[in-house]
């Protein structure tokens, strides 16, 4: 081969590995391009693998403390196509910008292990953060938190206090979540507390039925929370709403299996609780352990009051409709409607002992309205209010209650105790008119 015809070879090949160079590089100054644009900060610059099992916990927290110190708002971001495995960690505040958004493409998973739930009571925890923006992959996928909560549900994690809670959020006022998928939380999946003004939609919250204690989503010490559009398919509460909450709104929500929407419990251990101002509408129950809920120890104190439950409906729920203010915890793991209190099943039909405190103790449980429930009972009774006999439960409305037995041929009842309170177009109740 001639010198010139070598030398124009080689002259080829140096200018096609020079364009294979450059589309490289091409592609990596556009993804940065990228993140420079949408102005986010990305795990894998802090050196997350994002392979499902290399540890990224130190990644993330350095990446959060780069988007939380920030002076120009930045959003934190899990790209999408990577799994992350991350020990317990916390993300706490406050920041200096106004708004922190917090974008999972990708997926979150837990360790495969058990840990110290004393240290660490949260796998994931969001402490003083104001104006956080926590969403999913949405319509590009991703955004998967997978707690691995198998690990914690045999024996030797018999009670609640010895399982994590997944995702924790406190003093996070303006909180919004959204377009998240999480699944099989080794207790309950999302906490809110001490927050005001929080909205959530597009939330896919699954466990399996049988799963212990692995609520949905707990609210606690809450002002103005708005809850709709989503899916929560667990073992226990779809969703709790605890003492100190108030103005809760729960819209378009699928629940089941499950154990239904709660107000409670309240007065545990003799405590003073409130809740007030709670609204569920347009929600649908299927295939839950109870309906829609207000359960109150014997011995607190304090109240639960203006509260509706509209445009519900049941599909083979067991118990639609309950208040129950005699709750007692006798501290078993699977809760069943009423083995924690004192009722009693007796020939097919539910019947209750008068409860006879005569201590003037009680959370007051008042101006409760439950309009157009409809649909079917699994089981004989549909609806069972049993109040304290010191204080009773008032101004108790059913209007347009309608829930006929999943059991074809067969019919439902319902059940009163110290309630007092009116009807309107509703076949099903108990409740005596004054």
């Amino acid at each position: 081969m001639k010198k010139s015809s070598l030398f124009f070879v080689l002259l080829c090949l140096f200018q096609i590995s020079k364009l294979g160079f450059c589309l490289a590089g091409s592609v990596h100054t556009a993804n940065n391009n990228e993140n420079k644009r949408h102005r986010f900060i990305s795990v894998t610059d802090f050196g997350a693998v994002g392979d499902g099992k290399t540890d990224d916990t130190q990644a993330f927290l350095k990446t959060w403390e780069a988007v939380c110190n920030g002076v120009s708002h930045k959003s934190f971001l899990v790209p999408l196509g990577k799994t992350c495995m991350l020990k317990p960690l916390k993300f706490a505040g406050p920041c200096k910008s106004s708004s922190i958004t917090f974008v999972i493409r990708g997926n979150l998973v837990a360790p495969g292990y058990t840990w110290d739930v004393g240290n660490f009571p949260e796998w994931i925890s969001f402490d003083s953060i104001n104006g956080l923006v926590v969403k999913g992959g949405g319509v590009k996928g991703g955004g998967t938190l997978d707690s691995r909560g198998s690990v914690w549900w045999g024996s030797g994690h018999a009670q609640d206090k010895d399982r994590p809670t997944a995702m924790h959020f406190n003093n996070c006022n303006g909180l919004r979540m959204y377009n998240l998928q999480h699944l099989n939380s080794p207790r309950n999946h999302i906490g809110l507390t001490g927050s005001k003004n929080i909205s959530i939609s597009g939330l896919n919250l699954t466990a399996p039925g049988d799963s212990p204690n692995t609520d949905g989503i707990d609210i606690s010490n809450c002002v103005g929370v708005d809850i709709r559009d989503s899916v929560i398919s667990t073992g226990d509460d779809c969703i709790a709403i605890n003492s100190g909450s108030s103005y809760i709104n729960i819209t378009g929500l699928f629940c089941g299996p499950g154990h239904g929407i709660s107000v409670g419990s309240l007065g545990k251990n003799g405590e003073f609780a409130t809740v007030e101002e709670v609204r569920v509408k347009n929600c649908t129950l299927s295939n839950t352990t109870n309906g829609v809920r207000i359960k109150t120890y014997q011995n607190g104190l304090g109240y639960a009051r203006k509260i509706s439950f509209e445009d519900i409906r049941m599909v083979d729920s067991k118990n639609p409709i309950i208040i129950e203010q005699n709750y007692i915890n006798r501290g078993k793991i699977e809760e069943v409607s009423f083995e924690n209190s004192n009722y009693q099943n007796r020939g097919g039909k539910n019947r209750f002992h008068k409860t006879e405190s005569g201590n003037g103790r009680g959370v007051k449980v008042s101006d409760v309205r439950y309009s157009r429930i409809y649909g079917s009972s699994a089981s004989d009774e549909a609806v069972t209010f049993n109040c304290n006999a010191d204080l009773g439960c008032e101004d108790i409305v059913m209007d347009h209650v309608n829930i006929v037995s999943a059991k074809a041929g067969q019919g439902v009842s319902a059940s009163c105790t110290n309630v007092r309170g009116s009807y309107f177009y509703s076949p099903i109740n108990c409740i005596k008119k004054h």
